[in-house]
């Protein structure tokens, strides 16, 4: 049966679904005050607001999204860092109900806070959350940490539950006698306890690579954690500087030496930790794909020209994916990472225009050249210098900057050699924020 392990015996384990697994790792937060007191004075600052990207802000919402952003549902749900914002998001979306579901986000006090439901029976609904204060607690002072409440059904405090969609038409245990998930309704669920097996830990090899977030990292840093001491409370499910070193470090542990102790995981040190820690690595045939014709050296199929060779003549508007996938083609890389990135790229520096002029930037100096702009001005879909055209310029394409091909092409060998993306563009979006659609805006 598809998604399930078959034993010898002729038993089998069903894979643990999505929504359970949220569950299982909302209940793992240990509860208890997060914020940072500076001077005597708490200010909402946690490690959930600094995962969220708004630091020091009401971080109830944010709370209940990196919890779906650990367990990498994020992109079921609305990055909105307020109550009655995602109740709007839900209603437009058919998504909102009037009964508790497991993993629901449920409106409190007119939108006033809100926690993650795990679990219910018939009379009350089980939450837990964060910028909140622990069950019974009078002190005025509240609202400074994570805890777990229960409240009842009928209470007026509840206006409502968000209940989003989880993968392969899963629907959690649900309340809702017409839940839109198509779930049977039940009078209860309880969470009793942690139920993971060990089989349903997992890492992806391409997934474990610097700047991404996403589930196999967490469970890479929990490894990391028991071998060398990484501390990743502050980026959980996250490849920052710190999982960097303790890769680093974990790999002169096996003996790797110089610049083989890298911090960037190869086949043998993944596996490896796979094995101590008792998780499975798949898709390791990753390893084999960083190392094509060049053997894998970014950018290594450019050359340059002379910097008087680039030329500036303004081109038909045309199909920026259509140019995007031409690129991937020439440079023989696949497109699954790179057309995605190369689009989100795109429409924030250009809107898609294949003659856009930047004439407003620092960048704009230099003699006029024959479009009647400055010859710095950054240009075209991508919007690169004409210095940083010539320079990464891929054999084989035209030496007209306006050029949708020609200028994509230069852009994608540029990030490769600036910012040391992969070849097959698996590490793009964590490493060049402005490829990125799950992140604002950033120049490249």
């Amino acid at each position: 049966m598809r998604g399930n392990r078959q034993f010898r015996n002729g038993g089998t384990v069903m894979a643990t679904p999505k929504w359970r697994k949220l569950i299982d790792h909302v209940q793992s937060i240990k509860e208890g005050v997060y914020e940072k007191n500076v001077n005597g004075d708490y200010d909402n600052r946690t490690r959930f607001g600094e995962q969220y990207g708004m630091n020091g802000e009401p971080w109830c919402v944010m709370f209940d999204w990196d919890m779906y952003a650990d367990t990498g549902l994020e992109e079921f749900v609305p990055k909105i860092a307020s109550v009655n914002g995602f109740t709007s998001w839900a209603k437009e979306r058919e998504q909102w109900s009037e009964y508790p579901s497991v993993g629901a986000w449920v409106n409190l006090h007119d939108g006033g806070h809100t926690e993650l439901v795990v679990g219910f029976d018939e009379t009350y609904v089980y939450t837990k959350g964060g910028n909140t204060v622990e069950a019974g607690a009078t002190d005025a002072n509240q609202g400074k940490g994570v805890y777990s409440h229960k409240t009842e059904r009928k209470s007026a405090s509840i206006v409502g539950y968000f209940a989003p969609k989880f993968p392969n038409d899963e629907c959690p245990p649900t309340a809702d006698p017409h839940d839109h998930r198509g779930g049977a309704a039940r009078k209860e669920w309880r969470w009793h306890g942690h139920r993971l097996p060990h089989e349903d830990h997992k890492v992806k090899a391409s997934e474990v690579v610097f700047g991404a977030r996403n589930v196999s990292i967490r469970i890479v840093q929990a490894a990391l954690k028991a071998e060398v001491g990484l501390d990743y409370s502050s980026a959980p499910g996250t490849f920052g500087p710190r999982t960097k070193a303790a890769v680093a470090e974990f790999q002169r542990e096996l003996g790797f030496t110089g610049a083989d102790a890298d911090g960037v995981f190869g086949r043998h040190s993944l596996v490896e930790l796979g094995k101590r820690h008792k998780f499975r690595v798949y898709g390791l045939d990753f390893f084999d794909r960083k190392r094509d014709d060049d053997d894998g050296k970014p950018g290594s199929g450019r050359e340059g020209i002379p910097l008087d060779a680039v030329t500036y003549k303004h081109v038909p508007d045309g199909s920026a994916s259509r140019a995007a996938k031409e690129a991937c083609h020439i440079l023989k890389v696949p497109e699954d990472h790179w057309v995605k990135g190369i689009m989100t790229a795109a429409k924030r520096e250009s809107t898609y225009r294949f003659n856009a002029v930047n004439t407003y930037d620092s960048n704009a100096h230099g003699p006029e050249q024959s479009d009647g702009h400055p010859q710095s001005c950054t240009r075209g879909l991508m919007q690169v210098m004409p210095e940083t055209f010539a320079e990464n310029h891929q054999p084989g394409t035209s030496n007209n900057i306006y050029d949708g091909v020609a200028n994509i092409c230069a852009a994608m060998n540029y990030v490769m050699v600036r910012y040391g993306v992969y070849r097959d563009g698996s590490n793009l979006a964590g490493r060049v924020q402005q490829f990125d659609p799950k992140r604002p805006p950033m120049g490249y």
